[in-house]
């Protein structure tokens, strides 16, 4: 049996099987394997936080949506004539752009996730929750916030069912593309024997008509308008984990693929190809490989990296506790005069030094903008400079004792409860840090009645998809992490900016019956678990997160651009 038949893919009412076709089933078999072997690896990794951050259930959704239309095409050759025409006519105006308006929207979480980053810098808010008397007015309130969401926040990473996901494409879109398909299937003879415009033809010349069009259209859209806006979008986004290189690499990956389609199936030109290199092929080889690749290969990559990090910072702290162990015992046959930590990676920097950064020490600026703009994580930075100033006022209210204790455990409640609600909590935080589950577990049985309170109540008073973080802690004059503007006053006007939590409380015990009126948690029962102690373990965690590989990260990059420096001052 020959590689090639000389008659190739034409059109016969018989099956092609010679070499080529079954190379190309083969092909299909084993690719398949491999998509849903790297989508099952990738899903087992999902909850890890670097990993999270690009929404892999939608990445995979994608991926296997696309798979099922690159398998199609990749057995159009050995279907030979069996494969209908109005089949494909429903696959490409249909099928094909829910896979790649779901791909669309994975590409959008880049941008997404950097905006959000970028928002938390200037804004403290937290999610507003819905609310309603039965499930339709639940529904209806979740909707509207969701909407008002992608109004004020540009949040347009959340994709429609029917898989059409920009900017500003709404459901309107697919409608008319749902609409406009149906009308010309049914009014085409190539599709049918009811038609009233063209002629039925032969299947070749029934993939050349005027039918087409909308699917032109919308691969001419996707491909030169969406992905290079998008492209122009995260230009200025250089993150540590090459996504931009990533998304750009997919996007320009399917910018030949519908010219080459258009010319194989409109110009006698490539007749011979199309023989032996089906019509659709150009859309699969490269555009849509190197979208399931760029969605699959970029996390487990990270993937790969996370395991490689916890080897070497497994290896290196065991060698950090030997050296220790050798200076503690001077009477060891070998001694030690310093004790240095080293990994694969180079130095391991100590975690005192990541305890002094966070104590507003010289690199604080430096690693939250390290944080926020390249490794997309900045909400633990935020969490821990947050604890540090809550715990330093507690400290300073409580010691020495004063008389307006009940009140001070109020006011420093509804502190605590603004850092649980804007970057804990996961029903209202926008960016939420990761926690282990029992340590969220604890949290939530001293703030969540509280939380759900708060948030309800704001549903009733405020239009706003996101509630601004209430100036409850008036020893913050601005958000310290960047300079950002001054925390807008929700729920205590009486609070003055330039006060202290102490002189709050001394002015508030002239009166032992003082209550504020637009404080919604005057009627909440203060939990006796809480206290200083309440966000320990969750600092705990948050900090071994960012000593592990950001901190690491952020003073690699220190040294290499000081060194980069120094070297081209001393080439000047």
């Amino acid at each position: 049996m020959p590689f090639f038949d000389s008659n190739g893919h034409d059109w016969g009412n018989y099956y092609q099987l010679d070499g080529w076709g079954i190379f190309q089933i083969v092909f299909a078999v084993l690719y398949t394997i491999l998509v849903l072997g790297l989508s099952g690896v990738l899903w087992t990794w999902r909850n890890h936080p670097v990993i999270r951050m690009r929404r892999v259930p939608l990445a995979i959704a994608a991926v296997l949506v696309l798979q099922v239309y690159v398998v199609m095409v990749l057995l159009v050759y050995s279907w030979n004539g069996r494969f209908p025409c109005s089949a494909e006519f429903w696959i490409m105006s249909i099928y094909l752009p829910i896979g790649i308006g779901l791909f669309q929207a994975s590409n959008q979480q880049l941008l997404r996730i950097s905006r959000s980053q970028q928002l938390m810098i200037t804004q403290d808010t937290y999610k507003t929750l819905p609310s309603g008397k039965n499930r339709r007015e639940y529904y209806w309130s979740a909707f509207l916030i969701w909407a008002r969401s992608v109004r004020e926040q540009h949040d347009y990473e959340g994709f429609l069912a029917v898989g059409m996901v920009a900017q500003d494409i709404r459901l309107t879109g697919y409608r008319m593309q749902f609409t406009v398909s149906i009308v010309i299937f049914m009014i085409s003879r190539r599709f049918n024997s009811y038609g009233i415009v063209s002629q039925s033809t032969s299947p070749e010349l029934c993939r050349r008509g005027w039918e087409w069009a909308p699917s032109i259209i919308w691969q001419a859209a996707w491909n030169y308008i969406a992905g290079p806006y998008l492209l122009y979008q995260i230009r200025m986004i250089h993150d540590i984990y090459h996504w931009r290189l990533q998304t750009t690499l997919a996007v320009l990956a399917g910018l030949p693929g519908t010219p080459l389609w258009l010319a194989a199936v409109y110009s006698d030109k490539l007749a011979a190809v199309n023989k032996y290199w089906v019509p659709a092929l150009w859309l699969v080889v490269p555009g849509l490989i190197m979208m399931q690749m760029t969605c699959l290969l970029g996390p487990l990559r990270q993937c790969f990296g996370i395991f490689k990090d916890k080897r070497a910072k497994d290896k290196a702290l065991a060698e950090f506790d030997h050296k220790a162990a050798k200076v503690a015992n001077p009477d060891s046959s070998v001694t030690t005069t310093s004790v240095t930590t080293r990994s694969s990676r180079g130095i391991m920097f100590t975690f005192q030094s990541l305890e002094e950064c966070l104590n507003h020490g010289p690199d604080f600026s430096g690693f939250y903008h390290w944080c926020t703009n390249r490794a997309f994580n900045g909400e633990n930075v935020k969490f821990c400079d947050k604890v540090i100033k809550f715990k330093h006022e507690w400290t300073r209210v409580f010691c020495p004792p004063n008389q307006g204790l009940e009140n001070a455990r109020r006011i420093m409640y509804r502190v605590a409860l603004e850092i649980y609600l804007g970057l804990v909590n996961d029903d209202t935080s926008h960016n939420t840090i990761n926690i282990e589950a029992p340590i969220k577990r604890t949290l939530r049985t001293i703030f969540a009645d509280a939380g759900r309170t708060i948030a309800y109540r704001r549903r009733k008073s405020t239009p706003a998809s996101s509630t601004p973080m209430s100036a409850v802690s008036p020893w913050e004059t601005s958000d310290p992490l960047a300079n950002a503007q001054p925390l807008r006053q929700l729920s205590r006007p009486s609070l003055d900016k330039g006060s202290s939590t102490t002189e709050l409380i001394s002015d508030r015990d002239e009166d032992a019956n003082w209550v504020d009126p637009d404080d919604p948690c005057t009627d909440i029962t203060v939990p006796e678990a809480f206290d200083e102690t309440c966000f320990d373990a969750a600092m705990a965690s948050v900090k071994n997160m960012l000593w592990q590989q950001p901190w690491q990260d952020f003073m690699r990059n220190k040294r290499a651009s000081a060194s980069a420096a120094a070297s081209a001052s001393a080439l000047a």
